[in-house]
């Protein structure tokens, strides 16, 4: 909670592109979360003459729209000068969670433009969710979707993973994504220790979330691709990240700078670094 004893969600209302979803999404979650929701426009301070009026009124469209789905979800609203990762950024200090619209930028113009869910995947100061463009309701049927790997990121994405299915009533698909050796016989042995590698992760979840149906996969494929795959079918993608800074990530590849641009769900990204500030990393 923060000082004041209020739960937050707060999510980024651009003043140029309206992103219903955005809004739809947060909303829904700040309800499910007992929160108060906070809804932030970025004026680029060269432009705030222009900009503002149109951030107040996209704001207050924003506001009537939560008050007919959600009506007993508290809204507040601010317009801050100042670039969108930065406001965001301060806004979010304190906050249960932080919930942008995607970018639809090729890579190669983020590269030269910068991206606001990309810059954040490495300082947004609480989990962040990214809601794709025109993103629509998830079926009751959808899973739970989270990516591991056998690093230490991935046991926040588990938590947050696990415990969001057992809110939401949900199943939870769990994959592990591996490259295969070329000879059968590295394959069998290889295979073997991703299984173990994937129990030894899941140990413990099982007791402490009997409700939550888990399916355990391990993949023989790229980790972008199968999780873009599977993620057509899913409620929420759960993404942990190591926290590089921007310049390796593009470098080197990053997929969660990936997947937030290719994902067809919302994704969530959890690092290892963050203690939301309801003290742990479950969406109680």
């Amino acid at each position: 909670m923060t000082a004041a004893g209020i739960r937050r969600v707060v999510a980024g209302v651009s003043p140029f592109d309206p992103r219903p979803e955005v809004v739809a999404w947060a909303a829904a979650e700040a309800e499910a979360r007992h929160a108060a929701l906070e809804l932030v426009s970025a004026c680029p301070a060269r432009q705030a003459g222009d900009v503002v009026g149109s951030a107040v009124v996209r704001l207050a469209a924003a506001r009537r729209s939560v008050a007919r789905g959600h009506p007993g979800v508290e809204v507040r609203t601010r317009t801050v000068i100042g670039p969108a990762e930065h406001v965001l950024r301060a806004a979010a200090d304190g906050a249960d969670l932080l919930v942008v619209g995607a970018d639809d930028h090729s890579p190669f113009v983020e590269a030269i433009t910068g991206s606001v869910p990309g810059g954040l995947l490495t300082t947004s100061p609480c989990p962040m969710v990214v809601v794709p463009k025109d993103a629509a309701p998830a079926g009751p049927a959808a899973p739970v979707l989270v990516g591991v790997d056998t690093a230490e990121t991935s046991r926040a994405a588990l938590n947050y993973a696990f415990a969001t299915a057992a809110r939401t009533g949900r199943d939870l698909h769990v994959v592990l994504c591996w490259t295969a050796p070329r000879e059968r016989a590295e394959r069998v042995v290889e295979r073997a220790r991703e299984h173990r590698a994937l129990a030894v992760s899941l140990a413990g979840y099982g007791e402490r979330y009997p409700d939550v149906a888990a399916a355990e996969l391990v993949v023989d494929d790229d980790p972008v691709t199968e999780l873009t795959r599977r993620a057509r079918r899913a409620a929420l993608l759960v993404l942990g990240s190591r926290g590089r800074g921007r310049l390796a990530s593009m470098a080197f590849g990053s997929v969660s700078r990936t997947l937030i641009r290719s994902s067809r769900c919302p994704v969530a990204v959890i690092r290892p670094d963050l203690v939301p500030a309801t003290g742990q990393l479950d969406p109680a």
